[in-house]
């Protein structure tokens, strides 16, 4: 019996160690990188145990204006103390001399310090190029001069740019999620033992990739300066709802977008970006009216109207304009006019407002989409809303309907940034092009990744006569006879708009969306602007933003002609 228990005992014993010994190479060989049920990574836990760490970017790819300039925070100067400092001996004397604080204050920030640190965070600002340099000459162990990425939302451009929340949640930052994110991070880290001391000596060791490709650079369209300005010029105007979008109209690329409310950073979806969501544009759509009465062999546009009257029969009009030549009528915005000729138009053709916004480059999206890669369709503006003319039950028979419709009420609704595309078709003759927000992904390194070439529609476009006569009618409205005279003198053509907001029961609510679509210099055409103020009384602020940020266009210009001229001029 003894025997037998001495075997027994022995037994499960040996099979007892065993299982430990399964379980030790478990833990040390075999299952190192996936341990347990939740599969943890044993080498990275043990590390984390006795390393302290610092990061320095998270890997995911960052914007630049359309000169190379960085929009996102760009990387800044700075330094990392590490804590072991305070068990060596630090030139202290010299170190505040470099950051200009006492040094009470620095033996202050080191001793109390129980994780590495960034000086800028203690100074409450950035350091200066002298100051990064001072630290480099001094080159003291734990004290180490960094590029540092600066998280946080952009401050500039934020709807246009958008936000990062675990990942991309909106603008291009969501649209472009695709080739940003990344989970190679970039930090600084040192191993410690229990006590947090320094277990190999006073090394800083870098964790992170050296990448030549990654993280990649977005090159969008914008001007980082005209954007700041365009920022300023709205927020000191009391706009409180609507935008602003600036076009090159040779390339469509969009060189500025400013919407407002500024976005929530605690809810990034609480305030969408307007520049691409669609509003009535009221009599802004007189263009497209327009542009086919030009065309259409039965509208004889040198009839005289007779604006005394209103669009519905019986009822007064909110002005009287007395009888107005087809010019006279698009300057002043008459109602009747454009009501009487569109219901000449669609008696013949139905569709015929349709077509002459497919003319103008403005049906459904006007953003660049195209196949990259696997990706079918890719829209560089995700969230761009589809334009329309007629609603769900369109109207098409009953002359009221089409009468409203043609003054760009009832159920019409267009972006602002497809109504600046469409004053970029007028100036450019009738050539019709898709809108860029980006125009290259670059490598880290710089060289290019992908390149989004400009996609030009040859197919049902307006013909240069059509065009031209369009540009005589749009120079008419910024002009004392005109109803953007606050804008003469500046050489400005364009179309302004007011459309009432109504209820969900179709009730008026008495506010507006107040409209100034246009293009400058109109002799010789380069920029196509939208101002829109939305569900407001006021419409100043639309036009005074407009005159502003062209003046300041022109003013700019003026003084790189000087440059060029004289390089000596400041």
């Amino acid at each position: 019996m003894k025997v037998k228990r001495t075997i027994v005992v022995a037994i499960s014993l040996i099979i007892l160690f065993s299982v430990l010994l399964y379980r030790l190479a478990d833990i040390q060989l075999l299952s190192t990188e996936q341990f347990g049920k939740k599969d943890v990574n044993l080498l990275e836990a043990s590390v984390e145990q006795r390393t302290q760490s610092v990061l320095l970017h998270n890997g995911r790819g960052s914007f630049l204006d359309h000169n190379g300039v960085s929009v996102t925070n760009p990387p800044q100067l700075d330094v990392v103390f590490f804590p072991f400092l305070k068990d060596i001996d630090v030139p202290i004397e010299e170190v505040a001399a470099l950051v200009n604080e006492p040094s009470w204050k620095l033996e202050q920030w080191i001793t109390q310090s129980e994780e590495p640190f960034y000086v800028s965070d203690q100074l409450g600002r950035t350091l200066t190029e002298k100051e990064y340099e001072g630290f480099q000459d001094l080159n003291f162990p734990g004290m180490i001069s960094v590029n540092r990425a600066r998280p946080g939302d952009p401050e500039v451009a934020t709807h246009f740019l958008g936000v990062v929340r675990g990942k991309g949640a909106s603008g291009l930052e969501e649209t472009f999620e695709e080739f940003l994110s990344s989970k190679d991070e970039e930090k600084l880290l040192y191993h410690v033992d229990g006590k947090g001391d320094p277990l190999f000596g006073l090394n800083v060791n870098y964790l992170g990739q050296q990448d030549p490709y990654y993280p990649v650079q977005v090159k969008t369209t914008l001007d980082l300066g005209l954007q700041q300005k365009a920022e300023a010029l709205i927020d000191a105007s009391g706009m409180e709802e609507g935008g602003l979008v600036l076009m090159d109209i040779e390339s469509r690329n969009v060189l500025t977008m400013v919407s407002r409310p500024q976005l929530d950073s605690n809810d990034p979806n609480r305030y969408e970006n307007h520049m691409i969501k669609s509003y009535s544009p009221g009599s802004v759509f007189k263009t497209v009216v327009a542009a086919a009465a030009i065309e259409h062999p039965n509208v004889n546009i040198r009839e005289t109207y007779n604006c005394n009257l209103s669009i519905n029969e019986g009822k007064e009009p909110s002005r009287s304009l007395g009888f107005l030549t087809f010019e006279e009528s698009f300057a002043q915005s008459c109602n009747y006019t454009f009501a009487k000729i569109a219901n000449e138009m669609m008696s013949q053709d139905e569709d015929v407002l349709e077509n002459y916004a497919t003319k103008l480059g403005i049906t459904d999206f006007v953003g660049w989409k195209g196949d990259l890669f696997r990706l079918k369709d890719f829209k560089q503006f995700g969230r761009e809303d589809r334009n329309q003319i007629w609603g769900a039950d369109p109207q098409k028979r009953v002359p009221l309907a089409i009468s409203q419709t043609a003054i760009g009420q009832l159920d019409v609704k267009m972006s602002p940034l497809s109504m600046t595309n469409m004053m970029a078709t007028i100036a450019s003759d009738g050539i019709k092009k898709e809108v860029r927000g980006v125009t290259d992904i670059l490598y880290k390194n710089g060289s290019e990744f992908i390149e989004f070439p400009e996609h030009k529609d040859l197919d049902n476009r307006l013909s240069s006569y059509s065009a031209l006569k369009l540009q005589e009618l749009l120079q008419q409205v910024p002009t004392a006879q005109g109803t953007a005279s606050s804008l003469q003198g500046l050489n400005i053509a364009g179309k302004s708009g007011t459309a009432e907001v109504e209820n969900e029961d179709g009730m008026k609510k008495q506010i507006f969306h107040h409209w100034f679509a246009g293009y400058f210099p109109y002799d010789q055409p380069k920029y196509a602007m939208v101002v829109v103020t939305l569900n407001s009384k006021k419409a100043e602020p639309t036009y005074s933003v407009y005159k502003d940020m062209v003046s300041y266009i022109y003013e700019q210009e003026n003084k790189e002609e000087m440059k060029r001229r004289d390089p000596a001029f400041e």
